[in-house]
Parts: C-alpha cells; sequence; structure tokens
C-alpha cells in the first residue's frame, strides 16, 4: 500500500472499521464478511470482529497490499474463522476476485482502477 500502510485487526476493530480502512485503501475493491455462510448485515457492522468470530481464541493480524487475495482469505479463516470474499470494480458493477486470487490487493486494485479509467 502506499506508504507501507496497514489495516491492522486485533480484539478492538469493529467491523465497520474494518470495512471502511479497506475501501480506503483500495478503492476500486471491496470486501464482505461472511459468518456461517451469511453475509454480515448492516446492523452488525457495529460489531467487534473478535465478537462474531466462529472459534474459540481468535487471533489479530495484518492486511497489507502485497498480498494475495488467497493469502487474505486463509488468515481470516484461520483466525476468526470467517470466510471472506473480495470483489473488484468493473464500471457500474463488481466481481468476485475469485480466479485471480493469486493477485496481490494493490494489483487487483490497479486493475479496478485502469477498469474505471478507461471506461
Amino acid at each position: 500500500m502506499k506508504g507501507g500502510k496497514k489495516i491492522l485487526i486485533d480484539s478492538a476493530t469493529r467491523i465497520s472499521e474494518l470495512m471502511n480502512g479497506f475501501n480506503t485503501a483500495f478503492p476500486f475493491l471491496r470486501i464482505e464478511i461472511y459468518r456461517k455462510g451469511e453475509a454480515v448485515s448492516l446492523g452488525h457492522r457495529d460489531f467487534v470482529v473478535f465478537e462474531i468470530a466462529n472459534i474459540v481464541n481468535p487471533k489479530g493480524f495484518a492486511i497489507e497490499g502485497d498480498m494475495k487475495v488467497n493469502e487474505i482469505e486463509k488468515l481470516f479463516l484461520e483466525n476468526l474463522g470467517l470466510e471472506i470474499s473480495i470483489f473488484r470494480k468493473m464500471g457500474t458493477s463488481e466481481v468476485e476476485t475469485t480466479y485471480t486470487s493469486l493477485w496481490t490487493l494493490n494489483h487487483q486494485n490497479n486493475k479496478g482502477e485502469e477498469i474505471h479509467l478507461a471506461i
């Protein structure tokens, strides 16, 4: 990320803070968090991430721009027991990054920006 910025997820991080921080760092990407297969609803966005964790002893971690999507998915699952999806903006729609999960967040975001500028 620019300036080595990190998104820290710890015992005090609220879901809304995580999502806003992610959107600020990667304006052409969006993260969605799932608990037990269901997307975390707007009404739960003020919960602390550790409160919705699906494991007994959740652990904190950091997200950085040089990390691959599949690495971040693994961190959420192993440290919080939560699944995530990362979407890249493509014009007025979004696509899930499933087929490009080996790309870093920076690369995903740059591709989203390229598409945005080309439209």
